[in-house]
């Protein structure tokens, strides 16, 4: 009995312990080496230590209220051995709140009253998701003609957003919900909070691409037609959207086009749906364009899930071949495209998709291992159009970044 109490008790720490980890792991330590001035070995110290916090974490963190703390915890001991005080380096912790992990004194001098230390401290810092790293893209609100036109503007922003973000290419950056994001992080700020927590305050990023914009139309036609004596009414829906992408530190506009749709009957939102889908395929398959990942006999494996793919889409099969470069600008227009096949995708996952081969002029086994395959969208014009509905797609355009465009 009590061997099973035992065992339970052991799954029930487990399943504590393994949360606790993956919590924990959002807090990375870091180790500096920095110095301070001051009238004294304590308040040189304390300026030592909040250099430290502020070249880890930024001098939003590094306040006067965080060197008042640390002022006051080193006065306290001023009659102390610094270097050796393991007491006062646990109190730094402990005032800190855990920021300041730990710290050791490297050496100190003084010089007609004034004190320089040197200290090599241990800093809590917020580890960022590995998702940071990637292109980082804002779509801002786009601007419209008239109020009437506010409400298809917003779903449309809404929309797009959601396809850049499942394409798992950028790292998308809110700018919707600014105000919660600051009322969040002044509660990080606010008393009570462990300084370990407040380590995730100076960690907002900043966008590498504007996604900006007009309604140029959103509009709902009535028409009316007499027959046999009476009146038939339809209706139709059309959106026009022109879209620019811009590079937020210089200005320089990246990429501009346009997508104009209609469809019968007046779903306006549909449009903006169709608009936000075809917009960001386009953005997708010009920076980063779907690759096929894995390859299991006639099942491939692409590097792309989520709502921008569906089961029973059709893909044409790319071989990718020499990169081309413009004569005159010598820079990259991306590389040869040679379609060797047909697709069509079974399975979608969040993070990828599975698709079975149709038709393929190469062995793509043989291949896969040397040779870079992509896959693009089987075009509309391959395909029977629905009844009532039109559209515009915007042509092929350069990769936004330079490392993106080397390669495609």
């Amino acid at each position: 009995m009590k061997s099973k109490v035992l065992v339970a008790l052991t799954g029930i720490i487990a399943m504590l312990v393994v949360p606790l980890a993956l919590a924990a792991s959002s807090i990375e330590r870091v180790t500096v080496q920095t110095e301070g001035a001051g009238n004294s070995v304590g308040t040189a110290t304390a300026s030592a230590l909040s250099s430290a916090v502020a070249q880890v974490n930024g001098a939003e963190l590094a306040s006067t209220t965080l060197s008042t703390e640390l002022t006051q915890t080193l006065d306290t001991n001023a009659g102390s051995d610094f270097a050796a005080a393991s007491a006062t380096v646990e109190a730094i912790a402990q005032r800190t709140k855990g920021l300041v992990q730990s710290y050791r004194i490297l050496s100190k001098a003084e010089n007609a009253g004034v004190w320089t230390v040197a200290v090599e401290a241990t800093i809590s810092k917020y580890a960022r998701s590995e998702q940071a790293d990637r292109l980082r893209m804002t779509v801002l609100p786009f601007r419209t003609h008239s109020a009437s036109q506010g409400a298809t503007s917003g779903r449309f922003v809404t929309s797009l957003t959601a396809q850049l973000t499942s394409s798992r290419k950028f790292a998308m950056l809110d700018r919707a919900f600014e105000g919660e994001r600051q009322s969040e992080m002044g509660v990080l700020s606010s008393e009570g909070t462990s300084m370990e927590e407040m380590a995730k305050l100076g960690n907002r990023l900043g966008t590498d691409y504007m996604i900006v914009g007009v309604i140029d139309d959103a509009s709902i036609h009535t028409q009316s037609t007499e027959l046999a004596g009476r009146t038939l009414t339809a209706k139709s829906a059309t959106l026009s959207i022109s879209y620019r992408i811009i590079d937020a530190p210089t200005g320089q506009i990246k990429m501009a086009d346009s997508w104009t749709g209609s469809m019968a009957g007046d779903a306006i939102d549909s449009l903006a749906a169709k608009a936000a889908d075809a917009i960001s395929r386009q953005i997708v398959d010009s920076i980063a364009p779907i690759k096929v990942e894995s390859v299991l006999g006639d099942q491939l494996y692409l590097g792309q899930g989520g709502a921008s793919i569906k089961v029973g889409q059709k893909y044409r099969l790319l071989l990718a071949g020499e990169a081309i470069v413009d004569s005159y600008t010598k820079e990259s227009l991306g590389r040869q495209e040679i379609e060797v096949g047909l697709i069509e995708v079974v399975d979608v996952q969040s993070k990828i998709a599975k698709a079975k081969v149709l038709k393929s002029s190469v062995n793509i086994a043989e291949k896969f291992p040397t040779s870079t395959f992509i896959v693009r969208l089987q075009s509309e014009a391959a395909k029977p159009a629905p009844a009532g509905v039109s559209s515009k797609k915007a042509a092929p355009v350069t990769a936004l970044k330079q490392k993106v465009e080397n390669d495609w």
